[in-house]
């Protein structure tokens, strides 16, 4: 990990800042963009400290050693923050600033920051706090603000990252969706619900804490971030062509303004939720874009798990 020196403002310190900079993400922009943050906290009276991480896992680690400081702020995209929420060790964490530079960024967008580097300075000096829904995984309490899926998305990210070699590009994505396509084998999955078993054999199943799913992809309308509860989609059609039409009708939706959810398609309301292979082939699980291991597992609502400074 590379540290930048502490900038300090002359006069009386407003904020005790430590920003966390991911050099992969943004296409190596995340770099520049901290040192644009950074100037800019200086100038509205905030002491600042600048991490750079080197490898998977030393965000986490930051985040876990920060305990003297106003605010943490991750630069980079969903899989840092993701990395900054599973550091923290105990309900008194700082809240969490965003620089946003990775490749979707849902949860920027979610809150709508903006993205002009003044602008974030001023959210991260003296935006509010938005208290923020946690998911957890069982096994291993591994934390998530987004989504976890199991399914077609799910067996895409494990595909992906088993072959990454360095920055990431939403058109990587593309490619992997569709050679993924081409040879996944559609599996089944048994859902329960709050106790109440609802699929024995469902096609895929996204747990989600946020509308967005990235892009213009819309596929949880009614989840939100701060109501303790997630909304859970359910695909039961079992055939590849539904998976098309689910990504089609969700692309229509967004291009026409309309809602338009496929017949197959279910939604649940939801605190705890089980998933499981009903017919023992592994299925792989994606945790906020990055892969979860394989099932089963339990996904487990913490409300108001962690703290987001928004505009």
């Amino acid at each position: 990990m590379d540290r930048w020196p502490e900038r300090d403002y002359n006069g009386p310190v407003r904020k005790r800042i430590r920003i966390i900079s991911n050099p992969a993400s943004g296409r190596g922009r995340s770099g520049r963009r901290a040192r644009e943050v950074m100037l800019r906290l200086v100038e509205r009276g905030c002491a600042v400290e600048v991490v750079e991480t080197r490898a998977p896992g030393d965000a986490r680690r930051i985040a876990f050693e920060a305990r003297s400081v106003d605010a943490l702020v991750a630069v980079g995209g969903d899989g840092t923050i993701n990395e900054v929420a599973n550091g923290f060790s105990s309900p008194a964490a700082p809240p969490v600033g965003i620089i946003p530079c990775g490749t979707a960024n849902v949860l920027a967008k979610e809150i709508r920051l903006p993205r002009r580097p003044a602008d974030l300075a001023d959210v991260i000096a003296s935006g509010r706090e938005i208290t923020w829904d946690l998911g957890v995984v069982h096994p291993g309490d591994r934390r998530f603000l987004l989504f976890a899926s199991a399914g077609f998305d799910a067996q895409v990210v494990h595909d992906f990252h088993r072959r990454r070699d360095g920055r990431i590009r939403m058109s990587d994505y593309v490619m992997w969706g569709v050679r993924t396509f081409l040879t996944w084998a559609v599996p089944r999955i048994r859902v329960e619900i709050d106790g109440n078993r609802v699929a024995e054999d469902a096609a895929w199943v996204i747990v989600s804490n946020v509308r967005s799913y990235g892009g213009p992809i819309v596929f949880t309308p009614e989840a939100r971030y701060d109501d303790g509860r997630f909304e859970v989609m359910i695909q039961r059609r079992r055939h590849k062509v539904d998976t098309m039409h689910l990504f089609g009708s969700s692309m229509l939706s967004w291009a026409l303004g309309l809602e338009a959810r496929p017949a197959d398609v279910t939604y649940h309301q939801a605190r705890r939720v089980r998933l499981a292979s009903s017919d023992g082939r592994p299925v792989a699980l994606q945790v906020d874009g990055d892969p979860g291991g394989f099932l089963p597992a339990e996904l487990e609502m913490a409300p108001g798990g962690i703290r987001i400074l928004g505009p």
